[in-house]
This record gives structure tokens, C-alpha cells and sequence, in this order.
């Protein structure tokens, strides 16, 4: 696991002050900020990147080039030491967007490929805190946490406009959702709470990458701060750079893979930057897992 956080100081004490205030207690004095003094927060979780993947952290043996993660890790702090009840995709979601164990739930095991959500109706979530802090919030990315589509549990093929429910909308308490569930419906393509397009699998990185820069674009003149999360697809299976990533890394797909991931943490920086949003953003990027693809 690993874990890297770019912001000033500041930004980092009014961060961990404003987690006190996940549990019961939810919101106190602390919250009552103008809106001007509140940082946006920005989540960015790989899937499925191993903790020697990145230059920065295994600068003598590492082969796969991530300049873009080895930037963001060298103007903030680096986390390595780290510890949960479980570290596979479903677990790792569940605890970031309730601070709690997964084994709290009904999944005592592996990861869910469907039905209902993890997160109880009335669970507070990390989504939830935030709006209520006066933020405007969005999830781009892999929910993994149980969905349903048109009331029913389905394993594969989802029909557009099916309706979505026990998702980051109704359960995460998001704003705004475009992505999809899990690795085994990679081709369906969600916005809020409808199934909107069947796309290739190839596509959903340059997809997810393209929808979180849209959203800080449209951003650029709202003064309300905001939250968004982006638990990307990738590198997880199916490994599928897009043409112009093959052969880039000159070891394999995956390293390609990783690539092409580390790129979409850069152009997510680049919207940031481009904005003028960066120097009053919290970045915070980690990931679920090591690779289990192939070397």
C-alpha cells in the first residue's frame, strides 16, 4: 500500500481536524468555515498498483516510469506504513468512504460482485460529512460496494437506462457519479443513477480520466469547494492500455497499463493547475493492492 498527500500545511491540519468529526458526532464548530477557507479534496485511488510500481518508491529496481505520481509524491509527504483488515478492492471502499472494517458488514470475505450496497441507507460516509460541510461532491470511477440495477442484482449485461440504485448517489451521498460498478462490468457506463452507454473495456481509463477533468473544468468559476473521489479502473484486469500506451513501458501490458494510469493522475493535477484550483486542493493518492497480472 502506499499513500501520497500534496498540500500546504495548513491545508493538512484543516483535513485531519475535519476527520475527527467521522463517527457519531457529526458536524460541530469546526465545519463553520467561509467557504473561501476550505480546501477542495481530491481522492485518487489506483487499482491494483503495487507499492514497488512507482520510481519514487523503488528508485533501484523499479523499470516502469511514473513521472507524473513520482511529481505529486515529491512535493507532498509519503505514507508507507499502513495496515487494515483487508486490502482487495471491496474492503479498501468500504473503509475510505465509512472509516469503518468491512468485516462489519455481511461481507466477511473477498469482494462483492453485486446486489445490495455495503453501506447501510443511514451509514454516515465521508460524501455525506462533506456536503454537510458545505461541499459539492463527486465520485468518478469503480463503486464496487453492491448495486442494483432496476431493483435486480445483475452479473454482466446491463441494459441502457436501467435505473441504479444503492449506489455513491443513494448510499455514497454524492452529488454526481459517471463510472462503473466492478472489473466484470467494465463495459457499462453510468452517470448518477442511469446506466447511459455500453462501451469497450479499452475505453473506460481515457473515459474516467476525461469525466474527472470535465468536472474540475466546470468548477473553474464556482467558488463552493469541493470533494472528488477517483478510484480509477486501472491497472487491474482486464489489462488494456489504449493503442497509444502499448509498447510504451518495453516490458509488458501491464507496465504499460501503469503507465497510461500514472498519466491520468497527471492529467487530473493539469486540470487543477489549468484552473487555478491547485494551490488550495488536498491530493491524496493511494491504492487498493499489488498487481495480480502477470510480469
Amino acid at each position: 500500500m502506499k499513500f501520497c498527500l500534496r498540500a500546504r500545511p495548513s491545508i493538512v491540519s484543516w483535513f485531519v481536524g475535519l476527520l475527527t468529526l467521522f463517527g457519531p458526532m457529526v458536524v460541530g464548530d469546526r465545519c463553520q468555515l467561509n467557504a473561501a477557507d476550505k480546501p477542495n479534496i481530491v481522492i485518487m485511488l489506483a487499482d491494483d498498483m503495487g507499492f514497488g510500481e512507482l520510481q519514487c518508491l523503488n528508485p533501484t529496481r523499479g523499470k516502469i516510469k511514473t513521472p507524473q505520481l513520482d511529481s505529486i509524491a515529491a512535493s507532498g509527504m509519503i505514507f508507507t506504513d499502513a495496515h487494515g483488515g483487508s486490502s482487495v478492492c471491496t474492503p479498501t471502499r468500504y473503509g475510505l468512504m465509512t472509516g469503518r472494517y468491512a468485516w462489519r458488514t455481511r461481507l466477511q470475505t473477498g469482494v462483492l460482485t453485486g446486489g445490495e450496497s455495503l453501506i447501510a441507507e443511514d451509514r454516515l460516509t465521508l460524501a455525506k460529512l462533506l456536503s454537510v460541510a458545505g461541499y459539492h461532491t463527486a465520485i468518478v470511477g469503480k463503486w464496487h460496494l453492491g448495486m442494483l440495477f432496476d431493483g435486480q442484482h445483475q452479473e454482466k449485461s446491463v441494459p441502457v437506462g436501467a435505473r441504479v440504485t444503492h449506489g455513491p448517489i443513494d448510499r455514497g451521498g454524492f452529488d454526481e457519479f459517471h463510472g462503473f460498478h466492478h472489473a466484470r462490468q467494465i463495459e457499462t457506463w453510468i452517470d448518477n443513477d442511469r446506466v447511459t452507454a455500453q462501451i469497450e473495456a479499452v475505453e473506460m481509463l481515457p473515459r474516467l480520466t476525461a469525466a474527472a477533468v470535465e468536472y474540475i473544468h466546470g468548477r473553474k468559476s464556482n467558488d463552493q469547494p469541493f470533494f472528488l473521489c477517483i478510484p480509477w479502473s486501472s491497472p487491474h484486469s482486464p489489462v488494456v492500455p489504449s493503442p497509444e500506451w502499448q509498447g510504451k513501458s518495453g516490458l509488458n501490458e501491464h507496465a504499460d497499463f501503469v503507465m497510461q494510469t500514472d498519466d491520468s493522475f497527471g492529467q487530473v493535477v493539469s486540470a487543477l493547475r489549468e484552473t487555478g484550483k491547485l494551490d488550495n486542493t488536498l491530493i491524496l493518492c493511494s491504492s487498493d493492492n499489488g498487481t495480480s497480472a502477470p510480469t
